[in-house]
């Protein structure tokens, strides 16, 4: 069996956004992460911290107040995000 792979295109710049981003989930993420589950509340600090980022508005056009980044970009936050906590990540890619 020949399994094809496919090449999503991730950059240098997307790289370099991944490693950021997963650092901040180990750092910033996952230390609040039970508690969040156990109180059923999104951590609000983190919302200035990943705006500070560059995070929000990753696929909203720069003419509206975006980084225009697209949806790859957005799935790799995401997915970093959720490795330190399922639900803030899912909170963060409502």
């Amino acid at each position: 069996m020949n399994l094809q792979t496919i090449d999503f295109g991730i950059d240098n710049t997307l790289k370099a956004l991944q490693e950021s981003v997963q650092n901040f989930a180990k750092k910033e993420v996952a230390p609040l992460a039970a508690k969040a589950d156990q109180d059923n509340l999104f951590p609000a600090q983190l919302w200035k911290k990943m705006g500070d980022m560059g995070l929000l508005g990753m696929t909203v056009s720069e003419e509206y107040g975006g980084s225009n980044m697209g949806y790859l970009a957005h799935i790799l936050v995401m997915e970093e995000i959720s490795r330190a906590s399922a639900s803030i990540g899912l909170s963060y890619g409502a």
